[in-house]
């Protein structure tokens, strides 16, 4: 069985680096959000708070605002690939991505990044 991951980059530089996170998201175990701001995600291991999605990401390329469900967009996501993982040796990375000026959770192999 594959684990599924989220994964956030950040083009902002923080202390001069560019940032990525990845999160497995069966570690998840509070979801948040500031509704068109961000998304916030805790890990049950460490209880660390994790912004899988920010609005700031693609503001500075005059992107709209994340979605009002945005949050449950990702769990429901979420659920849907971890069937898919369920029969697959490949694990999934989970990004939020702009398509067409909309705001969306894509699925990927670590192969295909």
């Amino acid at each position: 069985m594959a684990n599924v991951w989220i994964l956030r980059q950040s083009d902002k530089a923080h202390k001069g680096e560019k940032t990525a996170r990845l999160i497995r998201a069966d570690a998840i175990t509070d979801v948040s959000t500031t509704i068109g701001t961000r998304v916030v995600v805790a890990d049950k291991a460490s209880q660390e708070t994790v912004v899988v999605a920010d609005w700031q990401d693609g503001k500075q390329h005059g992107q709209p605002p994340l979605p009002p469900n945005f949050h449950i967009e990702l769990m429901a996501r979420l659920g849907a690939l971890r069937k898919q993982a369920a029969n697959n040796e490949d694990d999934l990375v989970l990004i939020a991505e702009i398509r067409d000026r909309q705001w969306v959770w894509a699925s990927y192999k670590f192969d295909e990044l």
